[in-house]
């Protein structure tokens, strides 16, 4: 939960600066850079071990990475702060306000069936009309839903499943008895 607080707090200061500086694809490019570097890599427990020196750490840093200036700047100060290791936290903060930015969504549509990709870009299409963006649909398969779909989208779930039909169904025939 903290590591998304601080994602959020640092991604919409990054992103501020780069929708002012029209370089949101290379912020995007240089904080999953800094997210591999400093949390992810065999380096990352360097980065966070407060045993060793911040100044070296932050050296390492620049050594490493190939960022822009700004971003090296930021990961200097992830390090200084001891939080290196919410680097991929703010670089997935950053890639959904931009995302949100340029008009695109994501829609997670799970399905009792496999779907045939036509089916996939049809209903992308219903969606992106509905939700006036452009929206990639991440499917998955769940026999559990016996038929129909739930599709999520951000926050919001709109479950249209034989399983949940079946259920709010018996819930009414219990309720007349």
């Amino acid at each position: 939960m903290a590591d998304l607080q601080v994602g959020r707090r640092y991604a919409q200061a990054v992103f501020a600066i780069a929708r002012d500086q029209g370089t949101i694809t290379q912020w995007r490019s240089d904080l999953d850079d800094i997210a591999v570097v400093l949390a992810e890599s065999g380096l990352a427990q360097g980065f966070a071990d407060d045993r060793v020196a911040v100044d070296q750490r932050q050296a390492l840093a620049r050594r490493v990475l190939d960022v822009s200036p700004l971003a090296l700047n930021l990961a200097s100060i992830l390090i200084a702060k001891g939080r290196s290791d919410s680097a991929r936290a703010i670089s997935n903060a950053f890639s959904a306000l931009a995302d949100a930015h340029e008009g695109i969504a994501y829609a997670d549509v799970t399905t009792a069936v496999p779907l045939e990709p036509a089916q996939v870009e049809r209903i992308a299409a219903q969606l992106g009309q509905s939700l006036d963006a452009r929206v990639n649909v991440r499917t998955s398969v769940d026999p559990s839903i016996v038929g129909g779909m739930v599709v999520r989208i951000g926050d919001r779930m709109v479950d249209g499943s034989v399983k949940t039909r079946l259920r709010e169904l018996r819930k009414d025939l219990v309720r007349v008895r």
